[in-house]
């Protein structure tokens, strides 16, 4: 909404007049809330009073959501809490709502989902102080903040040695406390994350495959991105998971290589939601050997722009997967699909679809034009 914009205009705007979808008219109102014009600012605020805010789950979880819509959504006092959470989790919200959210809010989940957005602390301190200051902050989210203030910013001022001391005095008070720990098979069945029942010879062929896995923790530099992961699931209207879950998650994050390729292989279907977009290779395609595995869930991952290339590649060479046309239907629209694999399923996909990847412009170059050629032979030039 530009400010040489006629008055009347934005007037009917700010009143909702204006032909716009939901989330047209959500962003601006917000654009027009910040107006020069008093009336305006006014008119706007008073529409916004009246709108669900139910409409706009959705949108706090696209990632194309702008981020000053995103801001509004976590600090809307009309905002329920399921979305304030959608919202706080995009990662285009921006730092200073964040901030602003954990100054503000007396709900102390929300306090803790924002000490999970690791990457937020610590690219704005702000944020930590504002969690500090809270009355409302869990202990486990006071923990978590500090120890990324103690990591990232007090030993940058020398304090190196008794940084580390506090951090593992706090590790060892929240190892004790902790309902959500991962110290072996029990605690992961008891997670809910393992299907008992199936047999250890799948992991150990495996093993044999690739050879003796990394049983030490990650580095850092090698966790999971456990929010983008997060954000991922949630932006597919199929999928549901619970922000409750999440301390489950990181716990995850920091198990080996080992740990994981056991979890991918024997893991419920939550389990392999989160490892098959985990970016070591070895630990997403063990997912494809659980056996637990079902047909919808190879249809889901072959549509999925979050996995590495080699998953949708064995999918891909899997003669019962791709018996089903939807499998290779996914896999063709797929951009990260390698182009030889859709090069290979060309020829079976339904003329109608085939018109339409001749003009996808999210494929590669060469799946489209040779889609377009394949349509204009079958077609005659005539579809």
């Amino acid at each position: 909404m530009s400010g040489a914009a006629p008055e009347v205009i934005k007037l009917a705007a700010a009143r909702g007049l204006l032909p716009f979808s939901n989330e047209e008219m959500l962003e601006a109102l917000v654009t027009l809330t910040n107006d020069e014009s008093d009336s305006i600012r006014s008119v706007a605020a008073a529409t916004m009073d009246k709108l669900d805010p139910l409409m706009f789950i959705g949108l706090a979880s696209e990632r194309n959501t702008p981020s000053g819509v995103l801001g509004f959504l976590c600090l809307w006092r009309q905002a329920p809490r399921e979305l304030v959470e959608a919202a706080l989790f995009n990662a285009a919200t921006p730092d200073a709502a964040l901030a602003q959210l954990a100054a503000t809010t007396r709900h102390p989940a929300i306090i803790e989902a924002i000490s999970f957005k690791q990457q937020s602390l610590i690219r704005s301190p702000a944020i930590i102080e504002a969690i500090l200051a809270n009355p409302a902050k869990t202990p486990e989210a006071e923990r978590r903040v500090r120890e990324v203030r103690e990591e990232f910013f007090d030993k940058q001022f020398g304090a190196q040695m008794v940084a580390e001391q506090e951090r593992v005095r706090a590790e060892a008070e929240a190892e004790e406390r902790s309902t959500v720990k991962v110290g072996g098979l029990e605690d992961l069945i008891r997670l809910g994350l393992v299907d008992e029942g199936i047999d250890d010879s799948f992991v150990f062929e495996y093993e044999e495959q690739y050879g003796p896995f990394d049983d030490r923790p990650p580095n850092p530099d090698e966790y999971l991105d456990v929010e983008q992961i997060v954000t991922d699931i949630a932006s597919q209207e199929s999928e549901e998971v619970s922000v409750d879950r999440m301390p489950v998650f990181f716990q995850v994050a920091m198990m080996s290589v080992k740990e994981r390729v056991m979890l991918a292989i024997k893991g419920t279907r939550e389990a392999r939601m989160i490892l098959i977009r985990d970016p070591n290779r070895i630990i997403a395609t063990a997912v494809l050997k659980n056996p637990r595995i079902s047909d919808t869930e190879i249809e889901n991952i072959a549509a999925m722009k979050s996995v590495p290339e080699d998953v949708l590649r064995q999918i891909g060479q899997n003669r019962a997967w791709t018996r089903t046309y939807p499998v290779i239907h996914n896999l063709v629209r797929n951009p990260r699909t390698p182009i030889g694999t859709s090069l290979g399923f060309l020829n079976r996909i339904q003329s109608r679809d085939m018109r339409a990847l001749s003009v996808n412009k999210n494929i590669p170059d060469v799946i489209r034009s040779t889609a377009y050629r394949l349509f204009i032979k079958r077609t005659g030039g005539n579809g």
